[in-house]
């Protein structure tokens, strides 16, 4: 089954469709509840906005210790259209809703939930230019650019730019994490980022009776190196954009021959025995040396049940609530 709207991965694509989410509609354009682009008979589609009643929702897969009792899983993210101090953006939102204390579908402020906020450049360049989450609060991406950016955002972590096509394309980022959107650091730190397009089995699940399958997408693979090259780098995160859903999964590696991550074998293997992150045609080590210890898979469907039971993303970041 091809998914529709999917785009031939030899010419140069528009990246918008692969970060944000759509909804599928009816020939008036009404937003179908509980219909996700994966499905066969979706056909008509919109991408979704920051805001609006959702007709699903992409939650992270559970481990299978936690299935019974955690069927939605620990995470809920959606891919969004809004806007950032009123420049167009995709937000990308994380919610937690796995304990009394963390609802999904409500911001719970400084437990956990936040996101990160995309910029693309005139050029194409797709770049993240803030996030948030429960270590670091509030961060910015702070790149060189800053230096004639007058104050605004310079969107410093690379996830792709034209070219983009199947082979691998690679540039060496400089970025470096500033408390505010218009600091301007004096020194940045190097990274390896490279980009392709695949065309990969998607596996899913729904949270509502625990059923996986495994659809054909399109995909932008990015990975996101922490030095500027692969030999010297401790680590790798990785990031798979879905053309029609956004963000769908995140991947953190590390190298044992450079990594100071303690338990490095012990985290791998239990992500292994917790079987959240399904293995991907993707998801493979840089080298033998290299192993995956954390994951999300946000392919975990939550559907409406109907026009009256539409879905909510929580309000971020800050300026939106």
């Amino acid at each position: 089954m091809v998914v529709p709207g999917a785009t031939a991965l030899h010419a140069q694509p528009d990246l918008a469709p692969y970060l944000v989410q759509a909804a599928c509609v009816d020939p008036s354009g009404r937003v179908i509840a509980g219909r996700a682009p994966t499905d066969q008979d979706c056909g008509r589609r919109r991408p979704l906005a920051a805001g609006e009643p959702l007709p699903y929702r992409k939650h992270d897969w559970p481990s299978v210790q936690a299935a019974a009792r955690q069927p939605r899983g620990w995470q809920a993210s959606d891919s969004l259209r809004g806007a950032l101090l009123g420049r167009p953006a995709v937000l990308q939102v994380f919610d937690f809703g796995d304990d009394p204390t963390r609802a999904f579908g409500r911001f719970d402020e400084g437990k956990g939930d936040g996101g990160q906020a995309i910029l693309t450049a005139p050029d194409g360049t797709i770049a993240a230019a803030m996030t948030e989450d429960g270590a670091g609060g509030v961060q910015w991406f702070a790149s060189p650019a800053c230096a004639t950016s007058r104050g605004t955002p310079t969107a410093g972590w690379l996830f792709a730019a034209p070219p983009v096509g199947p082979e691998w394309q690679s540039r060496i980022a400089e970025l470096l994490i500033v408390p505010r959107p218009d600091a301007c650091p004096p020194r940045f730190v190097p990274s390896l980022t490279r980009w392709r397009l695949v065309r990969l089995e998607l596996p899913l699940r729904e949270a509502a009776t625990g059923t996986t399958t495994a659809v054909p997408v399109d995909a932008l693979v990015s990975e996101h190196y922490g030095r500027a090259t692969i030999p010297t780098a401790e680590h790798l995160e990785r990031f798979l954009f879905v053309r029609d859903l956004g963000l769908t999964r995140w991947e953190r590696w590390e190298d044992r021959a450079t990594s100071r991550l303690p338990g490095l074998d012990d985290r791998a293997t239990q992500l292994t025995a917790q079987r959240r992150c399904p293995p991907l045609a993707v998801s493979t080590p840089p080298a033998d040396s290299w192993a995956m210890v954390d994951c999300r898979t946000w392919t975990n469907l939550v559907r409406a049940t109907g026009p009256g039971s539409m879905l909510t993303a929580p309000a971020w970041p800050a300026a939106a609530r």
